[in-house]
């Protein structure tokens, strides 16, 4: 039955559908992905509640795919940011959910870059540079926040990417 449950709400988790509609910018339709991920956030807590042991593995997954939805949507469609306490989830599953959330904005950037919104691929790039720079201070044991040093480093690297491609954008 747990397991059955599990897999319910892992594998068919409304996060991920969220990233494909901001990208198209569907703001409707990323909006009611987003709730329907955020209601099987409620779910999974209850299951934590049953069952504490579950908290880790899969289930840690798909709380830090809330937390980067979460904070994608509130930059691309300028929602109020909701934070862990607010999710109800732990702060260590919230902060690599910020780390991840790196990626997508610069899926943002490179859009805006391909439609030659110079200004607007600078301004997400600043977003990126502000959430490296907070994870960066946050300095978490790694028994707290396990990976969150390998993903501040891959952070680094895909902001020198992003920088470059803004930088190249400009010589065009």
């Amino acid at each position: 039955m747990v397991t059955e449950t599990l897999k319910t709400y892992i594998t068919t988790s409304a996060a991920s559908d969220v990233y494909k509609r901001q990208h198209r910018f569907r703001k409707d339709e990323a909006l009611n992905k987003y709730k329907l991920a955020l209601e099987k956030l409620d779910n999974l807590k209850k299951l934590i509640e049953k069952y504490p042991e579950l908290l880790y593995g899969e289930i840690a997954t798909a709380f830090q795919e809330v937390a980067e939805a979460t904070i994608v949507i509130s930059i691309y469609f300028n929602q109020n940011l909701l934070i862990a306490t607010d999710l109800g989830i732990p702060d260590a599953f919230y902060i690599l959910g910020i780390a991840d959330a790196i990626g997508e904005l610069r899926r943002k950037t490179l859009e805006h870059l391909r439609k030659k919104e110079l200004e607007e691929a600078e301004k997400t790039y600043q977003m990126m540079e502000e959430l490296y720079e907070l994870l960066w201070e946050l300095e978490y044991p790694k028994a707290l926040v396990p990976n969150l040093r390998q993903k501040i480093d891959a952070m680094r690297r895909v902001l020198e990417e992003t920088h470059h491609d803004i930088f190249l954008a400009y010589l065009r």
